[in-house]
C-alpha cells in the first residue's frame, strides 16, 4: 500500500497551463495515514484574476497583491511534495499547472501522481457523477470553503480515508494501481529505469536480448506511453510479447511532436524492429502515375520500385504495398467516381467494361462520354492521394520549441536535416531523399502548424 501521499488542489486564473497562472495552492502531506505536513497559501500570479474566477473562488486581485509569488514558494512546494505520490481531483489539470510553473523557473518537475476521479470510478462505479461536489454530497464530507485550494485538498484526503474503510484492502490497492497506471513490471527491467523516463516529447527504443531494437515508438510524454505498453500487456498480444523480450529502454527527447514523429520514422526505417509493422520499409512498393491513352482519357501507369525518386512525385497518384491492395483501391475508386476499370488496367474485355453494363462506368471505354468530363472525375478521385505541390518558393526552416529547441531544414517535402542548434545548419548534408512517411508528417504540420512551430524561408545556396 502507498505510504507517502500528497493531496493537492490548486486554483488558477483559467484552464490553460501555458497561458494562465496559479493563484492558490493547498497540500495535505500524509504518511502512514497521518497528516505530517500542510501547505496553504495564496499565490501572486502577477496577472489579473478574471471575473468568473473571482465569482467561483472569492479570490480577487487585492487578495493576492501581497501574497508570495510561485518563485518565492517553489522550493517549499517541491520539498513538501518530494518522495510522495501526488493525488488530485482531475490530476492532469493540477499536475500540468505545477509543471508549467516550475518550467517558468527553469526547473523540471516530475513525480508519480494519480487522479482521485479515476480512483472513485474504480471503487464506486454506480455513482452518477464524480466531480468534487458529488463526492462531498455522496460521502457526507464537510467542506467549509468550496473552491479554495486547501479545503478541496482536505476533501480529497477525507474521501481517500472513507473509501479505504468501505472496501477491502486488496480492492483498494488494485484500484490505486489502476489509477497510477502501474504496469506489470517486465522481468528484465528495473522500476528505477521506468521512473527515470522523461515526461516529455520524444522517441523511445525497446531493446531485446541481443541489444537490438525490437520496438520503436514516440509520444508527447515518453514515460506515460512506455508505461501504457506494460499496463496493456495482459490484453494486447504485441505488448505482452514486448514485455517478455525487452531488456533495456532508451529515451530520446525532442522539442515537440514534430521532432518525435520524424525521429520515430527515421529510426524504424533504420533498424526495422520486429514489432513495428506500419512504418517498416517493404522491399518493394507499387507506385501509380497519371497517364493518358490515345484518346486523351486519363489512365494509370504502374511501377514497382524500392524507392521514390523526387522527380517522380509530380505525377505520382498513389503508393501501395501490394498488387492486391492496388487493385482493390482502383475498383473502389472506379465505383465511387464512375470511372472505367478497363482504362485503369483492371478489365480486359474487348468491348465495353463490366462496370458499363452495371451503369457505373459512363462509357469511356467505348468513347461514349467526353474525355474532359471523365478526366475531371479521375482527378477528383485521386486528388487526396497525390503528392501535393511544394507550396514555398525556396527551402524552409521549421523551428520547434519546447523544453528543447530543434531546427528542421525542408525542401520539396524532403527533410534535408535536423539539428539542435541553428548554428550547425551550414554543416548539413544537402542530399534530397523523398520519403512518403516524412512527406505525410511534414504536410500535416506545415499546413496546420502548432503554436510551438515557426516557419521561415531559407536559401540553401548560402550553405
Amino acid at each position: 500500500m502507498v505510504r507517502d501521499i500528497s493531496f493537492l488542489d490548486i486554483e488558477t486564473t483559467g484552464i490553460n497551463p501555458q497561458m494562465d497562472r496559479i493563484i492558490e495552492i493547498g497540500i495535505v502531506r500524509v504518511q502512514n495515514d497521518k497528516i505530517v505536513g500542510k501547505f496553504d497559501s495564496l499565490i501572486n500570479s502577477q496577472t489579473g484574476i478574471p471575473p468568473f474566477i473571482k465569482n467561483l473562488t472569492g479570490i480577487d486581485d487585492k487578495d493576492i497583491e501581497n501574497a508570495p509569488s510561485f518563485y518565492e514558494v517553489g522550493d517549499e512546494i517541491s520539498q513538501i511534495l518530494s518522495d510522495s505520490i501526488l493525488v488530485a481531483h482531475n490530476a492532469r489539470f493540477d499536475y500540468g499547472f505545477l509543471k508549467s510553473e516550475f518550467k517558468r523557473l527553469g526547473k523540471t518537475f516530475s513525480t508519480k501522481h494519480f487522479c482521485s476521479i479515476k480512483l472513485a470510478r474504480q471503487l464506486f462505479p454506480n455513482l452518477t457523477y464524480y466531480n468534487l461536489d458529488s463526492i462531498i454530497r455522496n460521502f457526507g464530507i464537510e467542506c467549509k470553503r468550496r473552491h479554495r485550494a486547501f479545503d478541496d485538498a482536505k476533501v480529497i484526503f477525507d474521501f481517500f480515508n472513507i473509501a479505504k474503510k468501505q472496501v477491502s484492502e486488496k480492492t483498494f490497492g488494485n484500484a490505486i494501481d489502476i489509477a497510477l497506471k502501474k504496469p506489470s513490471m517486465p522481468l528484465n527491467l528495473s522500476e528505477d529505469l521506468l521512473d527515470g523516463l522523461p515526461e516529455s516529447p520524444g522517441a523511445y527504443i525497446f531493446y531485446g536480448e541481443d541489444n537490438y531494437p525490437i520496438y520503436i515508438g514516440k509520444s508527447v510524454n515518453i514515460r506515460e506511453r512506455v508505461l501504457s505498453h506494460f499496463a496493456n500487456s495482459h490484453t494486447l498480444v504485441k505488448d505482452f510479447q514486448i514485455a517478455q523480450r525487452v531488456t533495456h529502454i532508451e529515451a530520446i527527447k525532442t522539442a515537440g511532436e514534430l521532432g518525435a514523429l520524424l525521429l520515430e520514422s527515421t529510426l524504424i526505417k533504420k533498424f526495422q524492429p520486429i514489432y513495428n509493422r506500419m512504418l517498416r520499409y517493404s522491399r518493394k512498393m507499387i507506385i501509380l502515375f497519371n497517364s493518358k491513352d490515345k484518346n486523351e482519357f486519363s489512365t494509370v501507369k504502374v511501377k514497382e520500385t524500392e524507392k521514390i525518386d523526387l522527380k517522380d512525385t509530380e505525377n505520382l497518384i498513389g503508393v501501395y504495398k501490394s498488387k492486391k491492395q492496388l487493385n482493390n483501391h482502383l475498383y473502389q475508386l472506379a465505383k465511387e467516381h464512375n470511372l472505367c476499370p478497363k482504362l485503369m488496367g483492371l478489365d480486359h474485355s474487348k468491348n465495353f467494361c463490366f462496370y458499363y453494363h452495371l451503369n457505373i462506368c459512363k462509357g469511356a471505354c467505348g468513347n461514349k462520354e467526353k474525355n474532359i468530363k471523365y478526366n475531371l472525375r479521375f482527378d477528383m478521385a485521386f486528388y487526396k492521394y497525390k503528392i501535393k505541390r511544394w507550396i514555398f518558393d525556396s527551402p524552409i526552416i521549421i523551428k520547434e520549441k519546447g523544453d528543447l529547441e530543434e531546427v528542421f531544414v525542408v525542401d520539396k517535402w524532403c527533410l534535408i536535416g535536423s539539428i539542435k542548434n541553428e548554428d550547425d545548419i551550414y554543416n548539413l548534408d544537402k542530399e534530397y531523399r523523398f520519403d512518403l512517411d516524412t512527406y505525410k508528417i511534414l504536410y500535416k504540420h506545415i499546413l496546420k502548424p502548432t503554436r510551438n512551430l515557426s516557419i521561415r524561408p531559407f536559401i540553401l545556396d548560402s550553405l
